[in-house]
C-alpha cells in the first residue's frame, strides 16, 4: 500500500507560492508550479486559498508582515541622529532585510510595482513605510533649521527606491552587503544635494560634508 500523502499546511503552501511567484512574478505563475513546488495538488491549493488571487494576498500580506516587523522597530529609532547617519540606518536596513529574506521581497515588490492581482494591493504598505521615515526626516530639517516642505515624503521615496534597486543588484551581482549600502548611500546623498540645493533656493546643502 503507498504511503499516504501527508496534507500541507496553509505556511507550506505559502512557502511554495513565495519560491514561484518570486522566480516568475505574478502572472507567469501557475497553480500547477505551485503544487508541484510543494509536492502537493491543485485540488488541495484550491481547497486552501480558492484562487490564485486569494493565494497570492495570503502571501504578500504574511511577508508584508516579517518586513514591517524587521523595519519599523529600526525607524523608531531614527530621530535624534544626523541626517546622513539617519539616511544611512534606514537604507541599510531595507537592504538587509531584503538580502535576508530575498523571495518574500521580491513578493512585496511585486505587489507595490502593482504586478500583482490588485494594482493597488501594495500601496498601503509602501505608505506607511514612507510615512514612518518621512516623518523623521521632516523632523530633522527643522532642527537643522530648514523648512522640509515636500521634502520628507521625497526622501523617504528615494530611499526606498535605492532599497528596491540596492536589493536587486545584490541578488545578481553578489555584492557585499557594507559597499553595497556606501554606493547607495553615495547615490541618494548625490540626488538629495541637488534636490535640497533647488528646494531650498540654492547655497551649499546642508548634506555636503
Amino acid at each position: 500500500m503507498p504511503p499516504t500523502r501527508r496534507r500541507p499546511t496553509d505556511d507550506q503552501l505559502l512557502d511554495a507560492a513565495r519560491v514561484v511567484f518570486a522566480a516568475s512574478g505574478y502572472r507567469r505563475a501557475s497553480m500547477e508550479a505551485i503544487a508541484r513546488e510543494a509536492n502537493s495538488t491543485k485540488p488541495t491549493l484550491y481547497a486552501h486559498f480558492g484562487s490564485k488571487e486569494e493565494l497570492f494576498g495570503r502571501l504578500f500580506r504574511r511577508e508584508a508582515d516579517i518586513m514591517e516587523a524587521a523595519l519599523l522597530p529600526v525607524y523608531a529609532d531614527l530621530p535624534g541622529r544626523p541626517l546622513r547617519e539617519m539616511l544611512e540606518v534606514a537604507l541599510g536596513a531595507a537592504v538587509r532585510y531584503g538580502l535576508a529574506h530575498p523571495e518574500g521581497a521580491r513578493v512585496v515588490a511585486i505587489a507595490i510595482n502593482g504586478r500583482g492581482p490588485e494594482p493597488t494591493l501594495g500601496r498601503a504598505l509602501l505608505e506607511r513605510l514612507i510615512d514612518a521615515i518621512a516623518g523623521v526626516v521632516e523632523e530633522t530639517l527643522r532642527r537643522e533649521g530648514r523648512d522640509p516642505g515636500p521634502l520628507g515624503r521625497m526622501i523617504a521615496a528615494m530611499i526606498w527606491g535605492a532599497a528596491i534597486e540596492a536589493t536587486r543588484v545584490a541578488h545578481t551581482m553578489g555584492v557585499a552587503t557594507p559597499e553595497l549600502v556606501e554606493w547607495q548611500i553615495i547615490y541618494l546623498l548625490g540626488g538629495l544635494e541637488a534636490a535640497l540645493a533647488h528646494a531650498l533656493d540654492g547655497g551649499r546643502p546642508p548634506l555636503a560634508d
